[in-house]
């Protein structure tokens, strides 16, 4: 049997244990305060175009302790490092986080020798590619209240090795997924696979925080749609120069983020509720990244400045610089 261990009942944390939960695995969600009391109490409820689709309880832990198959990280990339030293020690970690990973600054071999990529990213400890698994998660989900999450969009996810072909431990925990009715593939790619979703996120999310724009506003207004294609072609820029070829364009990427419609980004929920917005690691980095390389990046330079002037960063959630 697979034991999965979900950090995070966020969206797309309460997505996963809601489908895990119908399948043989052992699962456990771990959440905290009002929405684990909501969860105990009341279930998990899973929505699709507006309608539940049921409600199943979860099992709940409090702290992080066990031996686990997998450990699935469903938090904001800001919250791990002090997350990631209270983990289990010999448990594989699968982040699923938005923007740049931590350890794609680690491991590839253009970006691996520079130790300095600002506060942010100098907050994580030390861990080995060994140790983790990559993600990359296409369903867009969003929470109703604290035990209700309506899932949209298809049902697909990726997983792959940071290093090496997919294995068994891979092979394994992509079948418990695909027992739950979600749709996973295991992918010898899994950096390029992070990178071409990143070109879409690093491109309208932080547009949309600042204008306060749905997918279908950016892509219909005409100054926003050019703004955010001058985005694309400069993230194409730095992903070609790290070996990550896009084929479908610039104005490809914008046809294809069309079928979105009136969705809001990540970025512009959290604006909207007043959370902390991931702006280091979906486009701040990359301003970094691309001076690094040599590829100039005027654009991403200017939201960036916005996006950290009007959002600036708040305690222990640094931006960097």
């Amino acid at each position: 049997m697979t034991r999965i261990l979900i950090i995070g009942a966020g969206a797309v944390g309460a997505t996963l244990a809601w489908h895990l939960s119908g399948t043989p695995a052992h699962v456990a969600l771990l959440a905290r305060g009002a929405r684990k009391a909501a969860i105990e109490d009341k279930g998990l409820t899973l929505w699709r175009a507006g309608r539940p689709l049921g409600t199943r309880a979860i099992p709940l832990l409090s702290r992080p302790e066990g031996d686990w198959d997998a450990v699935l990280l469903c938090v904001k990339q800001y919250d791990l490092p002090a997350l990631l030293p209270s983990l289990p020690s010999g448990s594989p970690l699968v982040p699923m986080v938005n923007g740049v990973p931590w350890w794609l600054l680690r491991s590839h071999p253009l970006l691996r020798g520079r130790r300095d990529w600002g506060e942010f990213y100098g907050g994580f400890p030390p861990m080995s590619a060994e140790r983790l698994m990559g993600a990359v998660v296409y369903f867009p989900a969003q929470m109703r209240d604290a035990c209700n999450v309506e899932q949209g969009g298809r049902d697909s996810l990726a997983l792959g090795e940071i290093e090496g072909r997919p294995g068994a431990r891979l092979h394994k925990l992509a079948a418990a997924i695909n027992a739950s009715g979600l749709q996973c593939r295991t992918s010898e790619h899994i950096q390029a696979d992070i990178w071409n979703k990143l070109l879409g996120n690093a491109a309208f999310n932080p547009v949309s925080a600042l204008a306060r724009a749905t997918m279908h506003q950016m892509l219909t207004e005409p100054g926003l749609r050019r703004l955010c294609a001058r985005l694309i072609g400069e993230l194409m820029a730095v992903g070609q120069a790290l070996g990550y070829q896009e084929s479908q364009g610039v104005e490809g990427r914008l046809r294809q983020a069309e079928s979105a419609g009136h969705a809001r980004t990540s970025m512009l929920q959290d604006a909207l509720a007043g959370r902390p917005l991931e702006g280091e690691a979906l486009i701040g980095i990359l301003t970094r990244m691309a001076a690094h390389l040599g590829i100039p990046a005027p654009t991403l330079d200017s939201v960036w400045a916005l996006l950290n002037s009007r959002f600036p960063p708040t305690g222990d959630r640094p931006s960097g610089g």
